[in-house]
């Protein structure tokens, strides 16, 4: 009676575990409650360099199916030179391919879905029409960083994912924002994400200049945006890689990879940049690790249980024969 009550037990536990970590996952990507990754932290000195950038690895047959593509829609083949003004030609010619329209929203990785629906004039959200942009310049050998910028690492909405790219003429990272199809400057100076965080927090936003290029067909008016973009620096963050799925995504596997991690940017100059860190990994253990090992080891008691069951079945019915029966009997003697 007992082991039935503990196994009941077991049961009921595993199919909360179940339900809880399938749940969760469903919700958070639906309404983009909360990452499913770890934080790190990257010191600002670190962030600037040309090392921390966004990885996208794709297959290369896949790389050179879309740049085949690419090339006869943008007409160009190859770039004079990795810089904002390059990017922002890019940048254009991808914002001109569709027009953005009402409709339902994609949610993939994979660029040739993007790239198909933006052409379809269907809206991307700004994390999707950021990584086929970052994509796209990646292919014409950019180095590309997929930035973050968020109120809150735990809010829900008010957050914002750009472009960065490496200017190999001024040798440092540059926004070049796909959904606004902006830059910012200040005097003559193009900004990267980090110094337009000081420039707000020490307020100085009267002296940044919004640059916006030719107008687009897909583009969304800065102006027309819900939230002010300068609210949002509150946290940057960026991703280290963006890939085809793999099993190593999967929990709790994905605790140990450091593919996805999310590097969260951070100073030692007021203020510190990467507020509830500590909570975010934790809840992250849970559900990343310690759920799936629990699970994980559940599952295999009962199997082993069944097992075991079947074990001690099938040498009672091999004890029914004569021969078999002496052969136990003298192993228990």
């Amino acid at each position: 009676m007992i082991e039935i009550k503990r196994k009941l037990l077991l049961i009921n536990i595993l199919f909360f575990l179940i339900l809880f970590e399938i749940l969760f996952s469903i919700v958070s990507k639906e309404y983009n409650i909360i990452t499913l990754s770890r934080y790190s932290i990257i010191k600002q000195d670190e962030f600037t360099l040309i090392d921390s950038n966004t990885e996208f690895n794709f297959p290369k047959k896949y790389n050179e199916y879309f740049k085949s593509m690419i090339n006869k829609d943008f007409g160009i083949s190859q770039v004079p030179e990795h810089t904002i003004e390059t990017a922002a030609f890019i940048r254009e010619k991808l914002l001109n391919q569709g027009l953005k329209k009402n409709g339902e929203y994609l949610f993939s990785r994979y660029p040739d879905k993007l790239y198909y629906h933006l052409k379809s004039n269907k809206p991307l959200l700004c994390g999707e029409i950021a990584r086929l942009y970052g994509y796209i310049l990646h292919l014409y050998d950019f180095k590309v960083r997929y930035i973050t910028i968020a109120r809150s690492i735990f809010d829900s909405f008010d957050r914002h994912s750009t472009i960065e790219i490496w200017d190999e003429k001024r040798g440092k990272w540059i926004i070049s924002d796909a959904t606004f199809n902006i830059s910012f400057k200040i005097d003559t100076i193009y900004l990267s994400s980090d110094e337009l965080y000081d420039l707000i927090h020490s307020g100085k936003t009267n002296l940044i200049t919004v640059i916006h290029e030719n107008k687009t067909k897909y583009e969304t008016p800065i102006e027309e945006y819900y939230i002010s973009y300068y609210s949002l620096f509150n946290n940057i963050y960026f991703i280290k890689n963006i890939e085809t799925f793999r099993l190593s995504e999967l929990p709790p596997l994905r605790w140990f990879d450091d593919n996805y991690k999310i590097y969260l940017v951070q100073s030692f100059i007021f203020p510190i940049r990467g507020s509830s860190i500590k909570i975010q990994n934790t809840i992250m253990f849970f559900i990343l690790f310690l759920i799936p090992v629990l699970i994980i080891l559940i599952i295999l008691y009962f199997i082993y249980d069944k097992l075991k069951i079947r074990f001690y079945f099938t040498l009672i019915s091999f004890s029914k024969t004569p021969s078999l029966a002496r052969i136990i009997k003298h192993l228990k003697n």
